[in-house]
C-alpha cells in the first residue's frame, strides 16, 4: 500500500506500540472516494505483500479490495526475479474487450521462476510464516518503542508486522526534520552497517526533500533474540546523530 503521511486527525505519541502509518479508517475512506468517482484502486504491495505486515497483503488489514494489485520481492523471497500484477475480473475484461490482453514478453513465463514462487508460497503457508510475522512484529515494535521512545532524534516509530519505520527528526517535540544536507539517515545506516546490521534508508518523507526514515524489514525466520539484538543495534546507530 502507499505510505500515508504521519499527520492525521489523531495525535499519538511515540510511546504507543500499536502505531501505524495511518488511522484504521484511512484506506477504506480512500477506497470509497475512488469508487464514488469511478477511479481504479491500485495497491502497490511490492514491499508489503506476501506476509510482510502479518497478513498476506497489507490491504487485508482494512478489508480493502483493490482493482489492481502489483507485487514482487516476497513472491520469490529474492531467490529469483519475480513480479506480478493482479487485476479484477472487471478490469481484465475491459482491457481484453479493447483488443487483447498482451501477456507474453521476453522474460515472462519462466518455468524456474514459477517453480521458485510456488516453493516460497508453500513455505509461507505450511510453516505459518505470515502468522509468525504478525507475532514477532509485535515484539519488534514493542522493543523499538521501549528503546527509542525517549530518543531526542526519534519523532515516531510506526509500522505493521515485520516492517517498521523509525522517523529521524532534528527536534522531537516539533517533529522538525533534519535538512537533507545533514545526511541523517545515511549516518544511521552507516553506523548500523559497521555493527553488522543492515537497515533500509528512506528520504524526502516530510516534504519531498527533507524527512528521514530508517526502515527495518527482517526475515520471517528471525528469532526473538535476534530481534532484541537488532533493536539494540538500531538504538546505538541512531545515537550516532548525537555525536
Amino acid at each position: 500500500m502507499p505510505t500515508a503521511s504521519r499527520h492525521s486527525s489523531q495525535s499519538r505519541s511515540p510511546e504507543q506500540p500499536s502505531e501505524r502509518a495511518s488511522p484504521d479508517d484511512y484506506w477504506p475512506a480512500v477506497s470509497e472516494v475512488c469508487r464514488r468517482h469511478g477511479l481504479l484502486v491500485v495497491a502497490d504491495e511490492v514491499m508489503t505483500g506476501f506476509g510482510r505486515t502479518g497478513k498476506w497483503f497489507a490491504c487485508d488489514h482494512w478489508s480493502v479490495r483493490p482493482d489492481v494489485l502489483v507485487c514482487g520481492k516476497g513472491a520469490s523471497s529474492g531467490y529469483w526475479p519475480l513480479g506480478l500484477t493482479v487485476a479484477s475480473g472487471e478490469v481484465f475484461e475491459t482491457v481484453r474487450s479493447a483488443g487483447a490482453f498482451v501477456h507474453g514478453f521476453t522474460w515472462s513465463h519462466h518455468p524456474i521462476g514459477a517453480a521458485v514462487g510456488h516453493a516460497v508460497l508453500r513455505r509461507l503457508r505450511d510453516d505459518g510464516l505470515v502468522e509468525r510475522a504478525a507475532t514477532l512484529g509485535q515484539r519488534l515494535h514493542n522493543a523499538l518503542h521501549a528503546a527509542l521512545g525517549d530518543d531526542p532524534h526519534v519523532g515516531e516509530v510506526r509500522g505493521i508486522g515485520l516492517l517498521a519505520g523509525v522517523e529521524l527528526v532534528r527536534d522531537r517535540e516539533t517533529k522538525r526534520p533534519f535538512p537533507r544536507s545533514a545526511q541523517a539517515v545515511e549516518r544511521v545506516v552507516a553506523a548500523a552497517a559497521s555493527s553488522g546490521l543492515l537497515v533500509y534508508p528512506s528520504v524526502g518523507c516530510a516534504d519531498g526533500t527533507d524527512g528521514d526514515i530508517v526502515m527495518l524489514g527482517p526475515p520471517f525466520t528471525i528469532t526473538e533474540s535476534q530481534i532484541d539484538a537488532a533493536v539494540d543495534l538500531t538504538r546505538s546507530a541512531v545515537a550516532a546523530l548525537r555525536s
